[in-house]
């Protein structure tokens, strides 16, 4: 009747009879648990219950948190994204990011204050919007279009926003725009302070400017071209003698100079030297014997390496003698005496130690001529073509496609060597085309004396992720300090107009508090600033302000030029912030480029107002690549959409891959692979909330704990306890990824692999007080999972509590926390004690059913003995009913009393009970009876 079974075990043989099976004669005696929450979801049901979900319960949460949650709020302030487009993965991670930091102060009971808002000015949106015109367009017809691109743009990014959960309200009247008339007056209010205490103002400069665009741009509008090909030449500037030099007597002396822009040379105006420098007079081998050239000694190899030019010195000299010399310039040979000018930005690193000085064309050159007062002398207009102004063979042409060939030709004597040159060059982050740097009049913020008070705000900045935080801090402090100035004006239709009157005559600056005011006020009345470019001065300025401006409207002429887009955002914290403490932020969260961004306009417009930062903490995070670490391009054929990504997987797929890896490096890889990889790791957390939610049923609000409960039960819930310290410590230092690993292994270890399988004989034939404190333990942990979960993956997580709570939401309504009572370090030592054991059990019990094995147990300490005994009592018998034999899921154990102290662990021997188990329990041996006795109990009491 039974087949014999043999198997070794320590050192004796023993026979195993396998169980009788009563085909589910005692099915319906079993506790088993029972859930209409689904194992899966098709796509269409998916989608279905994600629009319910979203409409019913994640809509409403931002106003009932409002209502509800404890204050003082946590004021996450949203940087803007451009209105200018689809959404890509950067967009899902930034927002996803910021959506998980808010819910997990709302799961924890406080409120949080988060306006959404969008950037809606500027180049990106005005070349979409006007790309299919054909022909000059007006300014007001730029302005239209942009704005109908705009609001379509806003439109379609706010729905996809509001379909990942981001937790906000969406409304009109609850999200900010840049262009909003409100938004607007509060940026022409803080100009105008800024201006009048000096700290904006109007000059001549170089700056970058983009012919493409036609436009100044700012440094973060720029990107990097890094095989960029110039001209590398070596130009031989006349010299009017060198007086100090004997060699020279009698001699043709010329200045070497090194340049890669030959066509800025029509402006140049000085050569700079450093006095500090050891200068040489050389030959060269190959040329007129009585032609000397004057270069840094310290470049002489470099020269000849470059060029391949052997130089014999025949002189060397003291910078500081080159102090009265004077050349004659290359090209306008009508030009008198033209000077050196001591220049410490010249250094002996690279090119001859002379460096040509064009004030129009370079920041320093620039400065030199202030210190020297030298004309700044600019030939090129706003599309890079050469003015009528600029020598005769170069008028109308480009300089950066005709201007160095025609300069390298025209001056073809006096060019020594010609090679080309592969460096970064700086090209319009749109256009993708090179820019240059232009002399022109624009609006600038004096950064100089924002300088330090910003660098000593920074340093009282929290930056996460930690890891990252020292060399976040220094890369913003280094654009800090390496921004000469910051140029806030730009030459385009699509922006908020910079509020300025110019004298016609003069071009002086006409600008006071009432026509701010006045502005201010058309700028309500009409809705927009259109009427800048609409009206005429005199409908645009009434007596009685032309009074107090003290002038006629027909002296008077507009500003043409828009604030920077930079301006706009970086202003957003005094409209936005304004009914905060403060005004001040407790978190900006973007990616590392806003280091040249937002973060540093919002930093230095915030200093500049009120002496003070605008954000208490930063958090920055990566950009998306693909699985080869390529930037994704319609170009490459690499994109992957959010979109995508949502219809194939839903968006809790898309939220928990951002949380897995939006926070851990620079590159975020985005990958089939990787989406497969979230959609089968929540897929496991899916199955853990089934079976929670099959064993709970639905909530009980009297659900509790007898009081002689089991340890394992006492266990897991000091296991809670620990899991809701660490999963809150975790997110509080925005280690997003650590906190889904962390919510994995406590679902794979405490409570499936622990918790879950040694309690099943109890939970599914146990009595009724039993199956109560086990209901209560797990739901305990399912209200603390849920609870991890809500702010990764809210749909999920809304889902499984609406089976479990069918009236309620999740976390904006409740309010979970885990009893520091349930905190019980001893049962924790004791149960891990008997884990110890199971180990060993484990180790030496091969494939056979545990429930036919008696173990016989010797301790190796007497602490170890101690605990054992608190599951199991007695010593030196077997016993089958302990909790001891429940952790081991053995037959019978037996703890010895004696004790080996030589031993690093215990000593275990196992032995095989010749007998049969019970048909319901599977656990229980049975002799005559059809069941055991426990299962009998238990069915008598249901009866």
């Amino acid at each position: 009747m039974f087949r014999a079974v043999q198997f070794r075990l320590g050192i004796r043989l023993y026979s195993v009879k396998p169980v009788k099976k009563d085909a589910n004669k005692y099915t319906d005696t079993i506790n088993l648990p029972r859930t209409k929450f689904p194992n899966r979801l098709s796509a269409p049901k998916r989608e279905e219950l994600e629009r319910e979900i979203l409409d019913h319960k994640i809509a409403s949460a931002y106003q009932y948190q409002e209502q509800h949650k404890r204050k003082p709020a946590f004021v996450l302030h949203d940087g803007p994204p451009y209105a200018n487009g689809q959404l890509h993965m950067g967009h899902a991670v930034n927002k996803i990011l910021k959506d998980i930091t808010l819910r997990q102060r709302v799961a924890h009971g406080q409120q949080v204050n988060y306006i959404p808002g969008w950037d809606c000015h500027g180049l990106p949106i005005e070349l979409k919007a006007t790309s299919a015109a054909t022909g000059e367009q007006s300014a007001l017809e730029i302005r239209q279009k942009s704005r109908a691109f705009a609001l379509e743009a806003i439109e379609s990014q706010k729905e996809d926003f509001r379909s990942w959960g981001i937790l906000a309200s969406w409304q009109p009247e609850q999200i900010y725009l840049t262009f909003k008339p409100e938004f607007i007056a509060n940026q022409l209010q803080m100009f105008y302070s800024l201006y009048e205490r000096g700290l904006v103002y109007r000059d001549l400069k170089p700056v970058y400017w983009s012919p493409s665009s036609k436009t100044a741009l700012a440094e973060a509008e720029l990107e990097y071209d890094p095989k960029f090909v110039s001209p590398s030449v070596y130009l031989r500037f006349v010299l009017n003698g060198l007086a100090a030099a004997e060699a020279a007597q009698g001699k043709q002396v010329y200045a070497l100079v090194w340049t890669t822009t030959p066509w800025t040379l029509p402006s140049n105006q000085a050569i700079c030297y450093n006095s500090s420098l050891e200068y040489v007079l050389v030959k060269l081998l190959d040329r007129n014997p009585n032609e000397l050239y004057l270069m840094a000694s310290a470049l002489v190899a470099d020269f000849e390496n470059s060029t391949q030019l052997k130089c014999e010195v025949v002189e060397r000299l003291p910078g500081s003698t080159l102090k009265d010399c004077s050349y004659q310039h290359p090209i306008d040979k009508t030009q008198g005496k033209l000077p050196f000018f001591e220049a410490t930005h010249v250094q002996d690193t690279k090119g001859t130690g002379l460096v040509h000085t064009a004030p129009a064309h370079g920041p320093d050159d620039f400065l030199i001529s202030l210190a020297n007062k030298l004309p700044v002398k600019c030939y090129v207009n706003e599309s890079g073509i050469y003015t009528q102004e600029a020598p005769e063979f170069l008028r109308g042409q480009s300089v950066l496609a005709q201007g160095n060939p025609l300069v390298l030709q025209h001056i073809a004597d006096d060019v020594v060597h010609a090679s080309q040159f592969e460096h970064s060059y700086p090209i319009d982050w749109r256009t993708k085309q090179p820019v240059i740097i232009r002399a022109s009049e624009q609006w600038f913020i004096n950064t100089d004396k924002l300088k330090a008070p910003a660098a000593a705000a920074l340093e009282r900045v929290q930056i996460y992720p930690r890891v990252n935080a020292e060399s976040s801090k220094k890369a913003l402090l280094t654009q800090l300090h390496k921004r000469p100035y910051w140029c806030i004006s730009r030459q385009r239709a699509w922006g908020v107009p910079i509020p300025v009157l110019y004298k016609r005559d003069n071009n002086q600056v006409v600008l006071n508090g009432a026509l701010i005011e006045h502005l201010c006020g058309l700028l309500r009345s009409e809705g927009s600033m259109d009427f800048w470019w609409s009206k005429s001065l005199e409908e645009l300025l009434p007596d009685q302000l032309l009074k107090q401006l003290g002038c006629e409207a027909k002296e008077l002429c507009r500003g043409n030029d828009i604030f920077d887009i930079w301006f706009d955002s970086g202003s957003t914290w005094s409209a936005v912030l304004k009914d905060q403490p403060q005004q001040v932020a407790d978190l900006y969260l973007e990616g590392y480029d806003q280091f040249t961004g937002w973060f540093q306009s919002s930093l230095l417009t915030s200093i500049a107002a009120r002496n003070c930062a605008p954000y208490r903490a930063l958090f920055v995070h990566g950009f998306t690549v693909d699985e080869k670490g390529h930037k994704m391009s319609k170009s490459l054929g690499n994109v992957i959409s959010p979109k995508q990504i949502t219809k194939k997987y839903g968006t809790d797929v898309l939220r928990w891959w951002v949380a897995s890896h939006g926070t851990q490096h620079m590159s975020i890889t985005v990958s089939d692979k990787l989406m497969q990889q979230a959609a089968e790791n929540l897929s496991k957390v899916r199955g853990t909330l089934r079976y929670l939610n099959g064993v709970i049923n639905q909530k009980e609000q009297k659900l509790c704990m007898s009081i002689n409960d089991s340890y394992l039960n006492k266990y897991l819930l000091h296991s809670l306890v620990e899991f809701e310290e660490e999963i809150e410590k975790l997110y509080n230092a925005y280690e997003y990824n650590r906190v889904v690993a962390c919510i994995q292994n406590f679902i794979a270890n405490q409570v499936s692999s622990i918790y879950v399988h040694l309690i099943k004989d109890r939970l599914y034939c146990g009595n009724k007080q039993e199956l109560q404190d086990i209901r209560y333990t797990l739901t305990q942990c399912y209200r603390q999972i849920c609870k991890a979960l809500w702010p990764i993956a809210p749909y999920l997580t809304e889902e499984s509590w609406s089976y479990y709570a069918p009236t309620g939401s999740a976390f904006h309504e409740e309010a979970v926390q885990a009893d520091k009572d349930w905190r019980n370090v001893q049962a924790s030592r004791i149960v891990n004690a008997a884990l110890d054991i199971k180990r060993l059990v484990n180790q030496q019990a091969g494939d056979v059913n545990s429930w036919h094995l008696a173990v016989s147990i010797k301790c190796c300490s007497p602490e170890q003995l101690e605990l054992l005994t608190a599951l199991h009592g007695q010593l030196n018998v077997p016993v089958a009913n302990s909790e001891l034999c429940e952790i081991l899921q053995v037959g019978s154990a037996t703890v010895e009393s004696e004790l080996d102290l030589s031993m690093d662990t215990a000593m275990v021997r196992l032995e095989t009970l010749d007998v049969s188990l019970c048909p319901r329990c599977r656990r229980f041996s049975i002799v005559d009876h059809v069941i055991c006795s426990r299962c009998s109990d238990i069915l008598s009491a249901k009866n």
